[in-house]
């Protein structure tokens, strides 16, 4: 339990956590101190000294941000040496600083430094001559680099350093020719060839605009952009986002800077509506004419030979009406929209033993770790959040990293306990872990299994740590059968990574919002709200591609390019409802599917706690919206749907699962 003490704050005697800054006790507290470097997800820089306070006792001024408080401590936020002080200190900044192009800077509003200054009414000083590049650096696809406006704060450095761990950016030079640049041995470099990999946590973290997202200067002030609360889809982690909209033009996706929805995005959450495409009408004929085939399929050959399936790009009330549409109005069990069923397993299994509405390991938790176990591989470009954290903990904290298999390449943590078991072979430390756990004796166990003696017994003491978590790779699930998923799952169990109330597992699907999908009815052997369902032997995505080669489905309905093995030709009928431009067989149908950005909805992150996706954009025709388009499907294949909103959608799911 932390010690709580006791202070004086600008005569204001206030109480706070033991070890807490001076800065935060004060913010806590309601008492403004100014801060320029210092961010509230970053450790404390103490670079700009624009936070420094007077403490009785020592000689000179402290920085806030970084020194502790303590019992009985009496601090002084403002007197006029240290306004003197921090007025010194914005002239200098000003002086490095191009404030002639306030008037048509993009942050402008939002500018910390322009804040700052007039704050305490800075007078303008002259600018100092510096050897920087004027011109912008926008090389990138992503981000634009100005580095006339760099403060040199340092924080784009340390968040790149602690968040990502890529190391791009480094100062150089000396006194006001100081630049922050991408560097690599020894030179300055292009992003790319530094390492980075754009996430876009530097340019969340900048203060001025010395970073900023390529096009953003097309878009509207600070001010006049409209904020939407939303979530990313790129991936089953399911991480919050705002979007930033200008004239129903998305602008920029960021994230706020504290509280508890506050974290970080990977390039695909920051940057991925660059490489979307506008949502296009959908034509009334394609609709009359795909629903009209799957009508002759459904009686040429039965309705056993149509499959429905989707990625995981939809929300929860679609997943609900795609679902009802497969088994009401087709009549088919051949459903799949979006989880594996190695994952499925593996979640429901975990439910059964934590129970509902439990908080799972968020990357935050993961970051500041004791020990996680990784099973599986290829974090890197499936969750690279999941995977930021990871390295973090493992470079930066005192985390222990444990995998079955062989350390990844691009690794940096230093402490790590390889099995080397070749992919497929997880389960043989996971049964070595079980025998041990169950005192069986190790010397034994490490000898039936061919497992290195020392590496149990380290693995033994760091898994009963209370910080100890699991992380399990959708590469895991594509590979496991269900043999490996119940002894991951007593392993779980045995080893305190999950219980009534609460689980230390991160069990990461290959489809965005698969506990949406599944809590929808999204699955062959599952009905909304996990209700079981007792039926035939059902074709998922796993089984497509043979299915369709030997006949047993002859028409599909994809939300989503289905799996590549999949031959399209030898369908009679295929209905693709995706954004790439993807080559459509003579006898398939193509539409444009609805981009996250305008559509509304609920989704599901990893552990199933569920968000709403605010429209951000309006769409070009209201027709082009998804859950609309199934409806009109349906209703075309003979259902009397009366759905006039979302909410109404909603309601009856939500209605269902109450039952």
């Amino acid at each position: 339990m932390s010690k709580t003490i006791s202070l004086q704050i600008d005569g204001k005697k206030i109480f706070a956590e033991h070890g807490v800054t001076i800065l935060e006790a004060a913010r806590q507290n309601g008492i403004n101190i100014p801060t320029l470097c210092f961010h509230p997800r970053l450790e404390p820089l103490g670079h700009c000294r624009l936070c420094i306070v007077e403490v009785q006792g020592l000689e000179r001024p402290v920085t806030a941000c970084d020194n502790p408080v303590a019992d009985e401590m009496v601090v002084t936020t403002c007197t006029p040496e240290l306004e003197a002080m921090r007025s010194a200190t914005l002239e200098l900044a000003l002086g490095t600083h191009p404030y002639k192009d306030c008037l048509t800077c993009v942050r402008t509003g939002t500018c910390e430094l322009q804040d700052n200054a007039y704050s305490y009414q800075v007078s303008l000083p002259d600018q100092l001559d510096r050897d920087v590049p004027a011109e912008k650096d926008s090389s990138s696809s992503y981000i634009v680099r100005d580095e006339e406006k760099c403060i040199l704060c340092g924080r784009c450095i340390q968040i790149c350093r602690t968040g990502p761990g890529c190391f791009v950016y480094e100062m150089i030079g000396k006194g006001v020719n100081t630049r922050v640049v991408p560097y690599s041995d020894g030179h300055e470099v292009s992003m790319e060839e530094a390492g980075c990999i754009f996430c876009g946590q530097c340019v969340d973290v900048c203060p001025v605009a010395a970073l900023t997202e390529n096009g953003r200067e097309k878009g509207g002030r600070e001010w006049e952009l409209e904020t939407y609360p939303g979530f990313c889809i790129d991936c089953s982690l399911g991480c919050f986002l705002e979007r930033k909209v200008y004239d129903n033009k998305l602008i920029r996706a960021t994230v706020p800077a504290e509280g508890d929805k506050a974290g970080w995005l990977c390039r695909k959450g920051k940057f991925g509506y660059f490489e979307q495409e506008v949502t296009q009408q959908v034509p009334e004929d394609i609709i009359d004419e795909a629903a009209e085939a799957l009508k002759n399929v459904k009686d040429k050959h039965g309705s056993e030979k149509i499959a429905v399936i989707a990625s995981g790009q939809l929300s929860i009330e679609e997943n609900y009406l795609l679902q009802k549409l497969a088994r009401e109005i087709i009549d088919t069990v051949n459903l799949d929209l979006g989880a594996e069923e190695a994952w499925v397993q593996a979640y429901t299994g975990m439910l059964e033993q934590t129970g509902l509405d439990l908080e799972g390991p968020t990357p935050a938790a993961l970051a500041a770790a004791g020990c996680i176990i990784v099973m599986g591989s290829g974090l890197s470009e499936s969750h690279p959040v999941a995977d930021m954290a990871i390295k973090r903990a493992g470079r930066f904290g005192d985390a222990t990293i444990i995998r079955p298999g062989k350390r990844e390449e691009n690794d940096t943590s230093w402490n790590e306990i390889d099995f080397n078991l070749a992919p497929g072979e997880e389960t043989v430390l996971i049964e070595s872990l079980l025998m041990i756990l169950r005192d069986e004796d190790i010397a034994q166990v490490a000898g039936d299994s061919g497992l290195e003696y020392d590496k149990l017994l380290k693995t033994k003491e760091l898994i009963k740590m209370p910080d100890c978590y699991m992380v399990v790779c959708p590469d895991y699930f594509a590979a496991a059968d269900s043999e490996r998923v119940t002894k991951l799952l007593e392993f779980a169990q045995e080893s305190n990574l999950s219980g009534k109330g609460f689980s230390k597992m991160m069990l990461l699907s290959a489809f965005p919002n698969a506990a949406g999908s599944l809590v929808a009815g999204g699955t062959p052997y599952y009905g909304p709200g996990l209700k079981t369902i007792n039926g035939p032997n059902a074709v998922n995505r796993a089984g497509l591609a043979k299915a369709v080669e030997q006949g047993k489905i002859k028409a599909l309905l994809s939300f989503g390019v289905p799996p590549e093995p999949v031959k399209s030709e030898q369908l009679e009928c295929l209905l693709l409802v995706d954004n790439n431009d993807n080559a459509v067989p003579q006898k398939g149908f193509k539409l444009a599917s609805q981009p996250i950005e305008s559509k509304e909805g609920l989704f599901a992150d990893y552990m199933g706690r569920i968000r709403l996706n605010q429209a951000a954009l309006v769409p070009e025709d209201v027709s082009s919206e998804d859950w609309r388009l199934i409806v009109d499907l349906a209703n075309k294949l003979g259902a009397k749907w009366q759905y006039r909103a979302l909410e109404t959608v909603r309601e009856e799911l939500e209605d269902l699962i109450a039952e």
